[in-house]
């Protein structure tokens, strides 16, 4: 079995945002496996002798141009790309783990120049994009076609959704599925509040949580959505706004919505013991592939719209709704129960160790 080299941009806080949360996931997958694995950050002793970053940056140039693709940058810029994202990177990847027996758990695919080093090294590496990340930024077709062809590279990749994972296998790349599923500290939280849910005396009036950090812009935007509009009608139900800087959307008055703002963590946990549902608006994004599942593990039901929903939808107690009409009126005819226990992938988790410990048999005909 090989040592899993991983490389994450992301906080290894369980109780972060949710890059965070995924790679302390796959953390816990590993260690409860027995994997032997570590986090490198590929970071360069400081002060390091100008010379001695010379002759880095010649030994970068032979050793880059025979793994990346052709460039179109003259040959100025092409040596000033080279030095800058390679030859500061040579001794902290490619000397340090060329002759050792190691995988690259590739996480921070925002930094495709890294891919190629690792590449150049010899040693398997997965691809673990948390999103396709061109969709996330500029929904650009040729950036995606450009990432689509870096993750082709990878000798096998791991995505968040099925939709993912559908698309870069209809793309040429050796792509699996591995859902998100709670850290093991937060899932004790999460069961931990739904077993105060099951003995909770039931809401005279029905409470429903909209619930995001609106620091994403995504979030905040598909949050006013709803809250302007909530905010013309006569509701049957509280509706409760809460999450980070929430405070800033308090900008309409209603008797039936509540702007609880910047909540701390024990606060949040009562709001998920009391509230009867939490409800997710998104325009086009990545979808909420975080929070869906760790409210179904609290037992909480979600109303979410397609965009939000994704890799979600169809599940029993994830709640499609197509306009706010739509959604609203059904909150008013919603009876509230307790969702079912969203149970972890065992078949996707154990394929994700399988290629952790096979990788160096992965090849593109073993799809």
């Amino acid at each position: 079995m090989k040592r899993v080299i991983c490389n994450t941009k992301f906080e290894l806080n369980p109780f972060g945002d949710g890059g965070s949360k995924r790679s302390v996931q796959i953390r816990d997958l590993m260690a409860e496996n027995g994997l032997d694995f570590e986090d490198d950050l590929f970071v360069l002793p400081k002060r390091t002798p100008k010379l001695q970053l010379m002759r880095w940056a010649i030994r970068a140039m032979k050793i880059v141009r025979r793994y990346y693709p052709k460039t179109k940058r003259g040959l100025l810029s092409y040596n000033i790309w080279l030095v800058k994202y390679y030859a500061l990177r040579i001794p902290i990847v490619y000397d340090k783990y060329l002759r050792q027996d190691v995988v690259f758990l590739w996480e921070n695919t925002n930094d495709k120049d890294m891919l190629y080093l690792l590449k150049a090294t010899g040693h398997p590496v997965i691809g673990m994009p948390h999103n396709i990340e061109s969709l996330v930024t500029n929904h650009s077709v040729e950036a995606l076609g450009e990432e689509v062809l870096n993750l082709r590279h990878c000798d096998a990749v791991y995505a968040i959704s099925k939709e993912e994972t559908w698309l870069l296998r209809l793309l040429g790349v050796n792509a699996f599925f591995l859902p998100y599923y709670p850290p093991k500290e937060v899932e004790a939280n999460l069961l931990s509040i739904r077993k105060r849910r099951e003995v909770r005396k039931a809401n005279v009036r029905k409470k429903i949580l909209l619930l995001g950090s609106v620091t994403n812009p995504p979030t905040k935007k598909g949050m006013q959505v709803l809250v302007d509009f909530a905010a013309n009608k006569s509701l049957a139900f509280d509706l409760r706004v809460a999450g980070y800087n929430t405070e800033s959307l308090r900008i309409v008055q209603h008797p039936g919505i509540s702007f609880l703002g910047t909540v701390t963590a024990e606060e949040l946990d009562q709001l998920l013991v009391e509230t009867d549902a939490v409800l997710i608006f998104q325009p086009p994004t990545t979808g909420a592939l975080t929070r869906i599942p760790e409210m179904l593990v609290a037992g909480i039901p979600v109303f979410v719209n397609f965009d939000a929903g994704r890799n979600y939808l169809g599940m029993s107690d994830v709640h499609l709704y197509d306009t706010c009409e739509d959604l609203f009126e059904t909150l008013e005819n919603y009876v509230p129960y307790q969702a079912e226990h969203l149970l972890r992938d065992k078949m996707a988790e154990s394929q994700f160790v399988k290629t952790l410990n096979n990788a160096y048999l992965l090849s593109p005909s073993c799809l």
